[in-house]
């Protein structure tokens, strides 16, 4: 699209200019667009804001319940709107995280191709405009500083970790010494009653010391890290619509398949999304709110993009367009329930993927039962049109009539030219049995943008609970399974995937808390009929953890944690181990 390579270098100069400024100041798994149910947590998010920036000044983003040491259970956060995801799971979930330095595979094949949000299993346990992790779980969003009118939380991190096999091999493993810093930052100006300017960012940087050419992009072994949500807003209101003008951005490490295992398999990703949203109280029992959203993705290759030739990873470029919006009934202000939907244009920088639109509409109803219990449930239709791809024969020359492609010659092209006309449903139900219990279900049925195809169908379900077994402790146990099926072409396979998680808290003293976790995940990759280039892959993965965290005083906070993987590859012999030690420093200003 002509008016994106205009304003590209544009925005990205700009993100680069504020990501400066913020530095100098602070002396920062579904897609949407794509995915019905991320694209509806996106308007339960928004509905929050417009609650939050009525009801308080600073904004405040707590979770839904807070446990209280001295009394061991868990307190009422009334400042906590209805259906707020909270972060009790987020602890015991991190073994199964994906990052490029833990030798976790726990991907989800539904957001594989999502750069939005990182690809995990678990619904992401914060809000669209906030990012991803914080550096102090326990901070939930309060400022802790005011400079003159402007009230800002600031969190700073200090890692240094060891990786006996960063790149994740059976045989030469790597090692590594890796330095992280990370600054949280969480800021807020009110200029009038009704008008807010915020900031929320994680940023930061990894520096590979030893072996700099393993770091996935950068130079020089440094590698610039800005979390998922890190969003500069502002908030108006207008008569009786609110509106939200925002920039979302984003610079992370990808893969180039979340269940490749290779090293040579990484790459980093830059994403912005920049839109807008309104909010109309049509009356006291209807709401109209919609969304326009200018995605753009970059792939941050190994350097080669300097001297003019293509990066590695330029196929993954892409421009997303989208309008949605939900419509919205509720005549006593506890239940909701409406219509949601809307469309998306995806425009591929290179001929590897389909162009193609993305339409959905649907219904919806999110539900109070009781005061303890959550649930949201929804469903509707999906229909994606993608343009035809030439034959692969066209593509590559050398490739005799009626032959069949190597791997080499169909790697500029997926070879699908499927379309979707296909139904899809999601729910989610949380629910705090007593001051001690507390869980969550989410399972639902819907297709999404894929990396190697140009979707994929995905049946998933996801539980997690958490309970207080006696004072200063805190149990966790979750669990998931995925079915998938991508659309088509010469790389198609189907997934299914299981694991689970186990992990246990406990406070040994007023300052001590220790933490011990396991994870077991199985994921079995068969390739479809047709699909000339896939492989098999089969892989279990075992996962232990252990961690101690000493509060040195009200702010700072020192921990150390160890990281065991092991992963038996059945299909090739890739089978390998990773050991990791992490220390670290954190302290709120």
């Amino acid at each position: 699209m002509l008016i994106t390579k205009v304003l590209r270098p544009a925005i990205l100069s700009l993100s680069a200019a504020v990501l400066a400024q913020t530095l100098i100041v602070s002396e920062s798994y579904g897609q949407y667009g794509a995915s019905p149910s991320q694209t509806g947590l996106f308007f339960d998010d928004f509905r929050q804001r417009q609650q939050q920036n009525r009801s308080s000044g600073s904004g405040t983003r707590d979770g839904d319940v807070t446990y209280d040491y001295s009394s061991g259970v868990y307190r009422d956060n009334d400042e906590a709107p209805m259906g707020q995801r909270s972060p009790d799971l987020e602890t015991a979930r991190e073994l199964s995280r994906p990052s490029v330095r833990s030798g976790s595979n726990s991907f989800a094949a539904r957001s594989v191709g999502d750069y939005t949000n990182y690809s995990g299993q678990y619904t992401s346990p914060t809000g669209f405009f906030a990012p991803t992790y914080t550096s102090d779980p326990f901070m939930d969003g309060r400022r802790n500083v005011k400079l003159g009118p402007v009230n800002v939380g600031f969190g700073f991190f200090q890692g240094l970790e060891y990786n006996d096999n960063i790149n994740r091999s059976a045989t030469n493993a790597e090692s590594d010494f890796i330095s992280t810093t990370m600054l949280s930052i969480d800021a807020n100006y009110r200029i009038t009653q009704n008008n807010r300017l915020s900031l929320t960012t994680g940023i930061g940087f990894d520096r590979y010391l030893e072996n700099p050419d393993l770091a996935p992009y950068g130079s020089n072994g440094f590698v610039l890290n800005v979390l998922p949500g890190s969003t500069i807003a502002f908030d108006v209101k207008a008569g009786p619509v609110y509106f939200t003008l925002y920039n979302r951005f984003s610079v992370r490490p990808a893969t180039r398949s979340d269940f490749a295992i290779a090293q040579n398999q990484l790459f980093g990703v830059f994403q912005n999304d920049s839109g807008l949203a309104a909010n109309w109280r049509i009356n006291s029992d209807w709401t109209l709110a919609m969304n326009y959203m200018h995605s753009f993705t970059e792939a941050l290759s190994d350097g080669r993009r300097g001297s003019g030739s293509r990066g590695e990873f330029d196929e993954f470029n892409r421009v997303n367009d989208s309008l949605h919006g939900s419509l919205t009934y509720s005549p006593n202000g506890t239940w909701t329930a409406g219509f949601e939907g809307g469309s998306t244009m995806v425009d591929y920088e290179s001929e590897f993927n389909s162009d193609g639109v993305l339409n959905n509409l649907g219904t919806f109803a999110v539900i109070p039962i009781g005061k303890t219990t959550y649930l949201r449930v929804a469903g509707g239709m999906q229909i994606f049109e993608f343009d035809d791809q030439p034959p692969a024969g066209v593509v590559v020359g050398g490739i005799a009539a009626g032959g069949v492609p190597t791997a080499n010659e169909l790697r500029t092209n997926t070879g699908d030219n499927s379309d979707l006309n296909d139904f899809y449903y999601s729910l989610t139900l949380s629910n705090r049995l007593n001051s001690r219990v507390s869980h969550a279900l989410s399972l639902g049925h819907e297709s999404a943008l894929n990396l190697t195809s140009n979707f994929i169908t995905a049946d998933y379900a996801n539980y997690g609970i958490t309970f207080v077994a006696w004072k200063g402790s805190r149990i966790s146990m979750s669990g998931y399974v995925e079915d998938a099926e991508a659309s088509g072409g010469a790389f198609a396979q189907d997934f299914f995937q299981y694991g689970g998680d186990l992990h246990l808290s406990h406070r040994l003293t007023n300052n001590l808390q220790l933490g011990v976790g396991y994870h077991y995940g199985y994921t079995d990759a068969s390739p479809q009929s047709g699909a000339v280039v896939a492989t098999d892959s089969e892989f279990r993965q075992h996962a232990f953890n252990f961690d101690l965290a000493y509060a040195l005083s009200r702010k700072a906070t020192l921990s150390l944690g160890y990281r065991y993987y092991t992963t038996e590859v059945m299909v090739g012999g890739a089978d390998f181990d990773q050991n990791r030690i992490v220390l670290g420093f954190n302290y709120n200003f």
